[in-house]
Formats: C-alpha cells, structure tokens, sequence
C-alpha cells in the first residue's frame, strides 16, 4: 500500500515525544527512596533500541499497515512512560503500582519489538542504498574488463605503480614501528634508572649501618665474661654483621642487574634509531637488508655492559636473519 502522510507524521509525533523521556530519571530516583524499576531495565534497553532505530531510519518507506501498528504500539508505550513519569511514592500502595508499571513495560517492549523489529532490517537496506551501491560497483567492473581487454599494457603500468605505493607504505609502516619500538625502549631505560637509584640508595644506608654497628661493636666491650659469654656475644655479633652486609650486596647487586636494563635498552634504542637512517639512506635493496641484519644483531644480541658478570661477546647470540632466510628457501 501507499504511503500516508498523516500516519507518517502521527508516527513521527510519537518519536519526537518519546525523546523527551529520560531513560535514567524513569528507571530510578531519589526522591523514590528503594522503590525504583531498576528490575525492568532489560525491556527499557529494548524499548529504546528499537525506537532509536526508527529515529534514523527512513520510515516513510513503512506501509500504512506497519505505521499504523508501529504508532498504536510507541502511542501506548509513551502512555505508560507518562505514568512512570508521574509515579509518586505519596500514593496508597507505591510498590504495588510499581509492580503494575514493570508488568506494562514489559508488555509493552514484547508487543512494540514484534511490530517495529522486522522492518528495521529493511529500513536499514533502504538507508545504506545498498542497490544503488551495487550498481555503482558493477559499472568499474565492466569498465574494468573493458580495459583489461583493450589496454592490458596501462594495467600494467598501473600494477607496478601499486607494487611502488606498497613498498612505500610498508617502508613508512617500519619506519613507525620503529619509531614507537625506539621510544618504549628510551622509556624502559628511564623508568629502570630512576629504580636503580633507590637500590643504590639502599645499599649505600644498610652499608653504612653495618660500619657503624661494626664500629659500635668493636668499641663496646662488656668486661668479666666468661668464655660461653664471648662465643655467644661473638656469634651473635656475626650474624647480625653477616646480615647486613649480605642485605648490602644484595641490594648492590639488583641496583647492578637494573643499570645493566638501562644500558641494553638504550643500546637498543639506539640501534633502531640507526636501522631507520640507514635504511632511509640507503636505496640498494640488498645493502639494506645487510644493514638491517647487522642492526638486528647489534640490537637484539648480548650487550656486554660490565655491570654483570659471566656476559658473553655476542658469538652465542641467535642470527635472526639466517634463520628466516633459511624459512623462507624451504617456501
């Protein structure tokens, strides 16, 4: 059937109506104390899904059989909001009208849904002028075979000129993951020697400590012991001693293991730093993959930095570069 415009704008009228209701005043609010309709908050969700549907939607293309129905169903919906909206606790029996009300939002989200929600898919076709669209699609594509017919050497033209924009687009691609990769390392580096001044800090006091009590124990000596007096005072002596210094060296050690991270990330970001100037630099596709094989090495490998001990010169590290251009001969 045809469209009607009087439907139409009685329709229209229900929405615009609609909007005026807040979701979140009806549900709950303060002034209502524990009564809220917070149990009905499913069939509001689906009430306003289904009626912001229709808002954007092109219902004009409805039939006067589907505007009818769709606006007796919101026309009654918004009726039952208005109640809600006017709910007051001051009446005889608020928790039962509040039952009441939940009982009539749930018919009502149930009756609009199954009226409004087979039309939705369509509206929505409607709306993305999906035909249009695929019309618009086939016309390339015959153009397209034309051409392919008629000038194969201009698609080959343009085909290489593809290859040349995506090698461009994965050069920029690497150049700005190495960029982001650059500036995480630099952050690591920063972050690692801020907490290695408090290990130093740390090792410094308990060390200092130590000294003291050392000095204190040293010089204070209780006279008229007998000699399991001695051993025990030693004993005891040497292992708060033994205590303290090995908290000292240990604390020594981490803030050691922490500047070794500093060094190796700031190694690191600056080996990718290099990797992106040469490798701007450089045109020559295979001297660059030798720059980015040596970089990755110098990058990725042992860093020797002298903080630890037992650090390998790098002989044992993995060569990354074999190995995938081993992958890629078995391809």
């Amino acid at each position: 059937m045809a469209r009607n415009d009087v439907q139409l704008k009685q329709l229209k009228d229900q929405i615009e109506r609609f909007g005026k209701f807040d979701k979140s005043n009806l549900i709950k609010r303060q002034i209502w104390g524990s009564i809220s309709f917070e149990s009905g908050s499913a069939d509001f969700d689906r009430i306003y899904a289904v009626v912001n549907h229709l808002r954007l939607l092109p219902i004009e293309l409805l039939t006067i059989d589907a505007l009818n129905q769709i606006f007796v169903e919101l026309q009654a919906t918004n009726n039952v909001f208005d109640l809600i909206n006017n709910f007051s606790i001051e009446s005889g029996s608020p928790t039962q009208q509040r039952d009441s009300y939940l009982s009539q939002i749930g018919e009502r989200a149930d009756r609009l849904y199954a009226q409004a929600s087979p039309w939705i898919p369509f509206l929505a076709y409607q709306n993305g002028d999906v035909t249009k669209n695929i019309d618009a699609l086939t016309a390339p594509v015959k153009e397209a075979d034309t051409i392919v017919g008629n000038a194969k050497h201009n698609i080959e033209i343009r085909e290489n000129e593809m290859q040349v924009i995506i090698t461009k687009a994965r050069e920029a691609s690497a150049a700005a993951g190495a960029a982001v990769f650059t500036k995480d390392y630099a952050n690591e580096a920063k972050d690692l020697k801020d907490a290695s001044w408090k290990w130093l800090l740390a090792a410094g006091i308990i060390a200092i400590i130590t000294i003291c009590i050392a000095i204190y124990m040293w010089t204070h000596i209780d006279p008229g012991l007998d000699t399991g007096q001695v051993w025990q005072k030693l004993t005891t002596k040497f292992v708060i001693l033994a205590l303290l210094f090995t908290a000292s060296v240990w604390c020594g050690g981490i803030y050691k293991a922490l500047m070794h991270q500093v060094t190796v990330n700031k190694h690191r970001a600056n080996s990718l730093q290099t990797i992106q100037a040469f490798s701007a630099a450089v045109g020559d596709l295979q001297i660059k993959d030798a720059i980015v094989y040596e970089a990755a090495r110098a990058t990725f490998g042992n860093v020797p930095t002298g903080y630890i001990g037992d650090e390998s010169n790098g002989d044992g590290q993995i060569k990354m570069f074999e190995l995938v251009k081993g992958m890629a001969s078995k391809e």
